[in-house]
């Protein structure tokens, strides 16, 4: 129906997608560009991201999972790079800092309990976040 490409999204090496149907709008995870880019569910063709999240601040890391938990209007991304699971306001932009984060050891220290998380995905009838590692 639609696809989003080109130098204008900013999208670099997306791996993972959520959807937060309720606003409308798509969140992409960008490994190698350690951002989440935030889309209009109706953009096609060469667009502009509506918000990114992006920064030192906001420890996005080659980003491999993204998830959105609706019930508490949170965005959910899981890390390659810095082996954590971090959560965002779903409004949140720029080099936001996370409001949560999940980690075996302060950010700057090496993670040995929590390897390389990939997938998230958010459980709403338990209120569970499930991240593979």
């Amino acid at each position: 129906m639609r696809v989003i490409q080109g130098s204008k999204t900013q999208m670099n090496w997306p791996v993972s997608i959520a959807v937060d149907a309720e606003h409308g709008e798509l969140f992409v995870a960008n490994d190698t560009g350690n951002s989440i880019t935030v889309y209009d569910e109706n953009a096609d063709g060469d667009a502009a991201p509506i918000r990114v999240i992006k920064g030192p601040k906001s420890l996005v890391k080659n980003p491999t999972g993204v998830a959105y938990d609706a019930r508490h209007d949170e965005l959910w991304v899981t890390n390659f790079g810095n082996h954590a699971a971090a959560v965002y306001l779903r409004t949140a932009t720029g080099d936001a800092a996370p409001i949560r984060v999940i980690r075996s050891a302060p950010i700057e220290e090496p993670a040995p309990m929590m390897g390389n998380p990939h997938t998230v995905a958010y459980d709403s009838k338990r209120d569970e976040l499930l991240v593979s590692n």
